[in-house]
């Protein structure tokens, strides 16, 4: 008997529902812009059982707003409940600095758990100072902006550039021709590194340049853009190489030392040819020297063999003679 009340007292118990954890206290959270934070909540009892729960945004001292039925967290929110009951945790992604404030979990028992949340947003470098560039036609030059953390992204960027007596925005619209496919940002890896790369300089590049996250938030540049002796000018509409060829006095070093090295180089081409035809003089020349002994070695040998040859033929007369002597001498005594 005892143990079926028990029983009953824990099924009553966690039928009431969910008690949060850490009832009435606030947690201090973190985030950057443009990040993602987590706001938790969880039930005390791993076993209870969740009816209804809410997340509200303190709009002001006494007003308390539902974050799902709010506009400016749309597509931003996502729970944990699915797939963990008591889990009741809030992840917020794309921070924004209006997402600051306090927030509350509260489930049907009415026992709230408060987070307070402070998102770090894009503070500039240098901002309301004017830095000053200077860079050569032709080549690319760089306008350093970025936030103080790198990690925080800016909700937005402008770059604007002062054509006409007015600022006109070059990033991310485009609207100076002079700037048309020549203007890129550099924050691929880096959310907070707004600094805007400018190609293929020409001196109508020149001038008052501004980057802005907001309106208090404001760095200047003024761009100094100088002929460079090394290259040509590259023009604005057609981005074609001009026809003619400026004097480089400065590169006459490099084609002197070029100018020696060739003949160095031939040089010593000439010695090696020399020495070449004289290997090859010597071999001939040796050659002949050996063909010369064979043959007369050969003529020697030739000389001893027809002596002999002589010999026989003079003895070979001889008897020859001899014996013809005697039939004559046979045939008169006949």
């Amino acid at each position: 008997m005892r143990a079926h009340l028990h029983l009953l007292f824990i099924m009553l118990h966690f039928s009431r529902g969910c008690d949060v954890s850490d009832v009435s206290q606030t947690k201090v959270i973190s985030g950057y812009s443009g990040g993602s934070v987590l706001l938790p909540c969880s039930c005390a009892q791993p076993q209870s059982t969740v009816h209804t729960f809410s997340w509200q945004f303190q709009q002001t001292v006494n007003t308390w707003i539902s974050v799902f039925e709010n506009q400016k967290y749309r597509d931003r929110l996502v729970l944990f409940n699915e797939s963990s009951p008591t889990n009741l945790s809030l992840l917020i992604s794309d921070l924004r600095k209006t997402d600051e404030g306090y927030y509350k979990c509260l489930t049907e028992q009415n026992t709230p758990t408060f987070v307070q949340l402070t998102v770090q947003g894009c503070d500039l470098v240098n901002t309301g100072k004017t830095v000053e560039l200077t860079g050569n036609s032709g080549e690319s030059v760089l306008l350093p902006c970025s936030c103080t953390e790198l990690l925080t992204k800016p909700e937005h960027i402008q770059w604007m550039y002062m054509t006409e007596n007015n600022y006109k925005e070059i990033y991310p619209k485009e609207e100076v021709e002079s700037h048309k496919n020549r203007v890129k940002l550099l924050n691929q890896n880096t959310p907070g590194n707004l600094s805007l790369l400018i190609s293929a300089l020409t001196i109508k590049h020149q001038g008052t340049y501004y980057c802005s996250v907001s309106p208090q938030q404001i760095v200047y540049f003024i761009l100094t853009v100088k002929e460079n002796p090394y290259t040509h000018p590259i023009s604005s509409t057609t981005h074609e190489p001009p026809h003619h060829f400026t004097n480089l006095p400065a590169a006459q070093p490099a084609h002197n030392t070029l100018h020696y090295v060739f003949i160095l180089l031939g040089i010593f081409l000439s010695v090696l040819l020399l020495t070449l035809l004289v290997f090859i003089y010597w071999r001939c020349r040796g050659g002949r020297t050996v063909k010369k002994e064979i043959t007369k070695e050969s003529n020697d040998g030739e000389a001893l063999k027809k002596e002999p040859d002589s010999q026989d033929d003079v003895m070979y007369s001889t008897v020859v003679y001899v014996k013809t002597a005697s039939k004559e001498s046979d045939t008169q005594h006949h």
